[in-house]
């Protein structure tokens, strides 16, 4: 078969190799759409410490069985199904209560597995036991499938903040995850949505999306500006999902008295701390939370909200790209040329889909 396999820093290569054979309690996929997740972009310009190349990257996987295990009764041939990519060990108590990302002995699809950036995935036998595998419902397409698993991560943290009707939510990051949180946060009855950004151009691809309001960094201090718009109160829940010291210590800043802080996107492993004034969260009863990953139940809740219209993938995906040319894939993402990038080994399958994006620009 055909894959982009990374073997180290700036470097993935297409080329042929052997197609996965099944084995006892797998699945196997014929890949339709995989997109590219930041920490895809990431591995490939900067290599990841708990990923020895070679191996096929790519964790945000839609396709069809084409195949499966004798010994597995629960999934048949032609079925369409994304893969939670986080795998838990079924028995510790993170996995007991619902919280597999958590679980120590978890291994991940992309890491310790080969990954969707390839025609075929064998979905390891862990997988398909843990209930990693979610059948996509009829009217969501593999495309806006491939967005389940961010939207998954993002169900996870907005589950821990528990917004709450009215509630004001700043979002600081406007690329796919923040306009995710943000639709989200609209969703579950938010007042008031801000989304923040030191790019004008994200910003102005987010403007479709009518939060209430989108403020430039670059042309204002965005500490300020929430503090105007709220009256000098504050947010009462503010999402940070850049990887910025800075902007992580602009988000507590603007928390409001009992304001909750989601710290979405982690920080460099060499510059991981910022500062933090203890004064600032104790005497204004401010909770800071840290999420990360999700498990299978955010995929199948992510799916629904995607089937539903509360999420709109057909404004998230902006860019489609062969496998042949993941390299651009990257590029696009790396000069935030859109929101986010999908890659398919089988563009020609999929123009019925294409056709239902009005503005999704493909690259064979």
């Amino acid at each position: 078969m055909k894959a982009a396999v990374y073997k180290g820093t700036e470097q993935i290569d297409i080329e042929e190799i052997a197609k996965p054979e099944i084995q006892p309690g797998t699945v196997l996929l014929k890949i339709k759409a995989c997109a590219i997740c930041g920490g895809d972009l990431r591995t490939f310009r900067h290599g990841h410490a708990a990923i020895k190349p070679p191996i096929v990257l790519g964790h945000e996987i839609a396709g069809e069985i084409i195949e499966v295990a004798d010994d597995v009764t629960t999934f048949k041939v032609g079925e369409r199904v994304i893969v939670a990519p986080a795998i838990g060990c079924t028995a510790c108590s993170y996995c007991l209560s619902g919280w597999q990302n958590m679980c120590y002995s978890r291994k991940t699809i992309a890491h310790h597995y080969n990954g969707g950036f390839a025609e075929y995935m064998l979905v390891p036998a862990g997988a398909v036991r843990a209930g990693n595998i979610n059948r996509i419902p009829d009217d969501v397409t593999y495309l806006e499938a491939s967005l389940a698993e961010p939207l998954a991560c993002v169900l996870n943290g907005q589950e821990v903040m528990n917004i709450g009707l009215g509630d004001t939510v700043a979002v600081i990051g406007a690329g796919p995850i923040g306009c995710m949180h943000a639709e989200v946060a609209r969703a579950r009855g938010a007042g008031k949505v801000f989304l923040i950004n030191r790019s004008g151009k994200r910003l102005a691809a987010a403007k479709k999306f009518g939060f209430d309001e989108y403020i430039d960094l670059s042309k204002t201090d965005g500490l300020k500006t929430v503090m105007d718009l709220t009256g000098g109160l504050g947010a009462n829940v503010v999402i940070v999902t850049a990887g910025s010291a800075e902007a992580q210590q602009m988000g507590i800043a603007m928390a409001s008295k009992m304001g909750k802080v989601c710290l979405f996107a982690g920080l460099p492993k060499d510059k991981p701390t910022i500062q933090l004034d203890a004064n600032h969260l104790h005497y204004r009863q401010i909770a800071v939370y840290g999420t990360f990953s999700s498990a299978p139940r955010h995929n199948a809740l992510a799916l629904e909200m995607i089937r539903s219209g509360k999420v709109s993938a057909k404004n998230l995906l902006t860019h489609l790209v062969s496998l042949e040319e993941i390299r651009k894939g990257m590029d696009f993402i790396d000069d935030r040329s859109g929101l986010r990038v999908a890659v398919s080994p089988c563009i020609d399958e999929l123009q019925e889909e294409i056709a239902k994006f009005s503005a999704l620009k493909v690259q064979k």
